[in-house]
């Protein structure tokens, strides 16, 4: 299945040439540097996470915040607003909250969100198959 996705409308010109990168694996860490309003988590979350999952069918994401009560207002939405906006929302299972994963629904790939206050949460990933090959630290 092809599918036609409007990655330019979704990232600033900036990004253009990191997002080839990120595509093809050139690098393990990416550090995006920038306040607020740099478009950098929308970048991250709502793009590169996205698309990867696309590209790599055993892979799935974990997206951390520091803190995880603050996850429904941030990296959550803009992993949702990022399906919405590559025209995708077809292709994804999302839930009402955060405590359950994202899930593509064509390979069962997931994108979870945790936060970083309870360590013991993070050793009791399970997965029914592939691997984290994702990880964004926001």
């Amino acid at each position: 299945m092809q599918i036609k996705i409007p990655i330019k409308e979704c990232i600033i010109p900036m990004y253009d040439d990191v997002l080839e990168d990120v595509l093809a694996h050139r690098h393990t860490h990416y550090v995006f540097p920038g306040g607020r309003g740099s478009t950098k988590s929308s970048f991250v979350g709502g793009v590169c996470i996205i698309l990867l999952i696309l590209a790599n069918p055993t892979v799935h994401a974990v997206c951390f915040r520091k803190v995880g009560n603050t996850i429904q207002k941030s990296i959550f939405p803009q992993i949702i607003w990022g399906i919405h906006k590559l025209g995708l929302d077809e292709l994804f299972h999302i839930p009402k909250t955060f405590a359950t994963p994202i899930v593509y629904k064509p390979t069962g790939q997931q994108i979870i969100c945790m936060g970083l206050d309870d360590p013991m949460k993070v050793k009791s990933i399970k997965l029914s198959f592939g691997y984290i090959g994702i990880t964004w630290f926001e």
